[in-house]
């Protein structure tokens, strides 16, 4: 739940972000502001999409198979952060995301630690 949320806030934070940087520099700005405004707001939508449909991915799964899961949304989490980190919604929802990876690969471990080996 905190991934999706996480991934629907960098999705909002990316829109939000280019439609406050377009207001700002509306008129007197020069290409490359808009250019790396709509290249930022295009990759955080495009990881917070990647985001929501893994961490659905992830809870259709199971708890039993989602030590991977919470690994690839902590990277997730961190690669978002460090690309597109320099707007707030996008660095909230990154940080929701990582910590939605760490609680699902501590639930795993502390719920499952139970490895069954068999001896003859």
């Amino acid at each position: 739940m905190l991934a999706a949320l996480g991934g629907f806030l960098i999705i909002l934070g990316g829109i939000v972000g280019l439609l406050f940087r377009w207001g700002a520099y509306a008129g007197d700005a020069p290409a490359y502001v808009t250019e790396y405004s709509v290249v930022v707001a295009t990759l955080a939508v495009l990881f917070g999409v990647i985001i929501l449909v893994f961490s659905g991915f992830t809870a259709y799964r199971g708890l039993e198979q989602n030590p991977t899961g919470g690994i690839v949304l902590r990277v997730l989490g961190i690669v978002t952060w460090a690309i597109v980190g320099g707007w707030f919604l996008v660095v909230i929802g990154s940080l929701l995301t990582v910590v939605s990876g760490l609680v699902l690969i501590l639930s795993v471990v502390l719920h499952e630690p139970h490895i069954r080996v068999q001896t003859t």
